[in-house]
């Protein structure tokens, strides 16, 4: 394999163990062999894409992420952005020092690595512990360990549009 083609396998690889990275996980899942699968992969070198499209599914360690299409972006040989499609697409994972899986779904996921944030759009949906996180739109700002929720399409910070809401269900302490 030429040196090219081990460096493009790298970035792709590297791009998909953000959702690892970002998100809660075990810190051992990053040294775990990562697996993708698809019925079909398009590499965009000049334009910096890469889309696997058709079933997709990713997994590493605990990791679990499926989809109808993962697209990543890279500008100058950084990943900019990792986007999985699906209906919906679907991320699991279990966080170090818990004993159940933290599930995610929603239509759209999306991973920003420089600006550390993790996006959910569209029927968003994070369950852990039988805690339920639920609207539109869940952002997730790691660097500043910042939620930003919202219940429907055109909601504001003021307020949601009519007929959406954030919803959460916490469970008792035990």
């Amino acid at each position: 394999m030429s040196e090219a083609n081990m460096n493009r396998k790298y970035i792709y690889i590297l791009a998909l163990c953000l959702f690892s990275q970002t998100a809660y996980s075990l810190s051992t899942d990053k040294n775990k062999p990562l697996s993708i699968e698809a019925d079909s992969v398009e590499m965009d070198e000049k334009r910096g894409f890469t889309v696997y499209r058709g079933n997709v599914i990713v997994d590493q360690g605990t990791m679990h992420v499926t989809g109808n299409t993962l697209v990543i972006e890279r500008v100058g040989g950084k990943v900019k952005k990792v986007t999985i499609v699906g209906k919906p697409a679907t991320y699991r994972q279990r966080p170090d020092g818990k004993k159940t899986d933290v599930n995610a779904s929603a239509r759209k996921l999306q991973v920003e690595p420089e600006k550390d944030l993790v996006t959910l759009e569209r029927n968003a949906k994070i369950v852990q512990e039988g805690n339920v996180f639920t609207g539109n739109l869940i952002e997730y700002d790691n660097k500043q360990d910042i939620v930003k929720a919202k219940g429907s399409v055109g909601a504001t910070d003021t307020g949601p549009k009519q007929g959406g809401r954030v919803r959460m269900t916490i469970q008792p302490n035990k």
